[in-house]
């Protein structure tokens, strides 16, 4: 199975939305291009949405939250969620600080 999702995503070449941690960005968009895709890293509020238009799919990573990109991720979230994009959500540091259980 592994093998075929890696075939297909070579084959499509996606442009995906990553809204990651600064710890990770670096490896998720190594990650990326070494399985075929192709990575975009946005988290600025005013162009999520643009991005994620553009793009066919979208992961966010709330390792390391901070208001502005909690902002971006909420609209980049309901944007890919119009358009029908696959969405994963990585939820690192979930429930490990209070600011974090302020989003629920």
């Amino acid at each position: 199975m592994l093998g075929e999702c890696l075939k297909s995503v070579r084959e499509q070449v996606p442009l995906v939305h990553n809204i990651t941690n600064y710890v990770t960005v670096n490896d998720v968009a190594n990650v990326l291009l070494a399985c075929g895709g192709s990575p975009i890293m946005s988290d600025e509020p005013q162009d999520v949405e643009d991005i994620t238009t553009i793009c066919g799919g979208l992961n966010i990573n709330i390792g390391t939250l901070n208001e502005r990109s909690i902002e971006g991720m909420f609209a980049a979230g309901r944007r890919a969620k119009e358009l029908g994009h696959p969405i994963l959500l990585d939820p690192v540091g979930a429930g490990a600080s209070s600011f974090v259980q302020r989003l629920h």
